[in-house]
């Protein structure tokens, strides 16, 4: 591999791992999400008259932030295993085939 190759995956692992940083951010907002519809659910429960909109739109919360959170969790799961296969490829080693 020469020079050109290595510096062109160096700064390819360099741009994946900053979108990564950037997804793990996304993830925590998702899942800050869901609790703010855990919050409305249990706000609407927990009050004398239950307002049955306040309900349904805090459970669509948390079934939607819950599913974008796993969507993205898969993502930083194949992006850091992508990461790792590039910067093995820099140091030479090869992997299972």
């Amino acid at each position: 591999m020469n020079v050109n190759e290595k510096e062109r995956l160096s700064k390819e692992a360099g741009m994946q791992i900053a979108a990564l940083k950037k997804i793990r951010v996304w993830r925590t907002v998702a899942i800050a999400l869901s609790t703010l519809g855990v919050a409305a659910v249990y706000a609407n429960m927990a009050g004398e008259s239950g307002n049955l909109v306040c309900g349904i739109l805090g459970i669509s919360l948390i079934v939607v932030s819950i599913v974008c959170a796993a969507v993205l969790n898969l993502g930083l799961k194949n992006g850091r295993r992508n990461v790792e296969k590039i910067l093995n490829v820099l140091e030479g080693k090869t992997y299972g085939v």
